[in-house]
């Protein structure tokens, strides 16, 4: 699988149409990091 960074925008625009599931089918694994985490979702 590819692996690819981005910041919160995409966390937060998916999670707000229920559309996270999105995320698992195109990369698999999802690495969340902490600091994004807590200060932005």
């Amino acid at each position: 699988m590819r692996k690819v960074v981005v910041n919160s925008t995409p966390l937060l625009v998916l999670g707000n149409i229920g559309r996270l599931d999105i995320l698992h089918e195109l990369y698999g694994k999802i690495n969340i990091a902490e600091a994004s985490a807590y200060t932005t979702v």
